[in-house]
């Protein structure tokens, strides 16, 4: 496929985002349901079909939530307040946020979208998060609205070159959303610039009783940074043949902006994901369902695995997640809640022994890790070469709660036009929630 991405650092009008959605969306699937975007708005958005938004259904993707109409999510509900954004449409994403089959995760596959597909040529899109970076790749928004449970931020920033931000869980509000797992759910943005992607996240920040993870701002003072990366490295990938080669030239660049980076080998690590996240959706999504479902919609999680067994036809990839969860044998909720905080303490425990041992201000990496998704600590990637295909990104992560205060204080990262991550300005520091 010919490449159909359009460049982060050139100006996008709203009506050139309206002709290049009628021109391309058919081919790379990547929004669901959209309207004019308004040319008198700055920021102009689009929200991943798992997010509730009035005046669009919301699918997750799946035929059996195809008519399914949520009000709008909490994170939606702030973003109203700001009369310089315009949510103008839905996104595709992987089908049930990925929990339907592995088989085509990275394709960003889903019943009613189908494929995404890459705006920068023949290679993986990501999921689950594939419809809205793909967009903001294309140049259909400014900006658009994911989630993240293990990597559905994070991986389709580093395929489709674009801006990612997971915040710390509990930053932004989960409520209105449709659940895979609220051990480890979290909403984020995807954007063509840093300054878009901080007046989102911003936008969307505030304390919702209904999310029992939510917490509150708070603004303290920030101690500069040093700016110093410790950069976790797969030897067996090649990453350190990837820095000496095409990473060479990124790597001098942020040495003269005044960033130290140590390299060190990448741990192997493991975690319980897929026990706690299928504990996760069964009761998560009963009580969704029970809440927002209708004589259209199922309104249980067994309920809902019967309707995608009642046509196996439309799962040509299998539906082995939704079977393997509902087959695994039941959890007691104190047992799961002493898994789920043994789990969060080890990725936390894991990102701040290495930031200690090498007294480093970030975490590096050239591929993803699901530390983050885990912990629920911040984390984002940044395009730093569009040379290859698919483009190269960096993954950047730090400690929960770290997220404004140092984390998006990067600036100046590639010799990229566009370079720069978050301005300077200091936004403070953030507690750590209750996880």
């Amino acid at each position: 496929m010919a490449d159909l991405s359009f460049p982060l650092d050139k100006p996008l009008s709203s009506l050139e985002m309206k002709t290049r959605l009628l021109q391309f969306n058919e081919k790379l699937h990547a929004v669901r349901k959209w309207k004019d975007p308004q040319a008198d708005k700055a920021i102009h958005l689009l929200v991943k079909d798992n997010i509730g938004v009035s005046g669009f259904p919301t699918s997750a993707g799946s035929y059996a939530l195809k008519d399914l109409e949520l009000p709008d999510a909490f994170c939606i509900q702030r973003l109203r307040r700001n009369p310089k954004i315009d949510i103008f449409g839905k996104t595709h994403l992987t089908e049930l946020a990925g929990f339907v089959t592995s088989n085509v995760l990275p394709y960003g596959y889903s019943e009613l979208g189908g494929f995404g597909r890459n705006p920068h040529g023949n290679c993986p899109c990501g999921g689950s998060s594939a419809g809205s970076a793909i967009a903001v790749a294309a140049g259909f928004c400014d900006a658009a609205l994911g989630t993240e449970t293990r990597g559905s931020l994070m991986i389709p920033g580093f395929r489709n070159g674009v801006f990612s931000f997971k915040p710390t869980r509990g930053l932004i509000s989960r409520s209105g959303i449709i659940p895979l797992s609220s051990s480890f759910d979290a909403p984020g943005v995807l954007a063509r610039n840093p300054e878009i992607m901080k007046k989102v996240i911003l936008t969307m920040v505030g304390v919702d009783l209904e999310d029992d993870q939510s917490f509150e701002l708070t603004k303290t003072e920030s101690n500069p940074s040093r700016k110093r990366i410790i950069c976790c490295v797969n030897r067996s990938l090649g990453e350190m043949e990837l820095l000496q080669t095409e990473l060479r030239p990124f790597l001098a660049q942020l040495k003269l902006n005044g960033f130290e980076i140590t390299f060190v080998d990448l741990p192997d690590v493991s975690f319980d994901y897929k026990t706690i996240s299928s504990a996760d959706i069964r009761s998560d999504m009963a009580e969704f369902l029970q809440r927002f479902g209708s004589d259209n919609e199922p309104r249980s999680f067994e309920e809902l695995v019967e309707r995608y067994r009642e046509r196996p036809n439309a799962h040509l990839y299998g539906m082995e997640r939704l079977e393997d969860a509902l087959a695994m044998p039941q959890i007691q909720k104190s047992d799961l809640k002493k898994l789920v905080q043994e789990n969060v303490a080890k990725a936390r425990d894991l990102i701040n022994s290495i930031l200690d041992r090498y007294d480093g201000d970030f975490v590096g990496f050239l591929n993803f890790v699901d530390w983050f998704s885990i912990g629920g600590g911040p984390s984002c990637t940044l395009p730093v070469s569009f040379e290859t295909k698919p483009p190269i990104s960096i993954m950047l992560g730090s400690r929960v709660g770290n997220d404004l205060g140092k984390l998006c204080k990067i600036r100046n990262f590639s010799q990229s036009p566009f370079g720069g991550f978050i301005s300077e300005e200091s936004d403070g520091n953030f507690p750590s929630g209750r996880n």
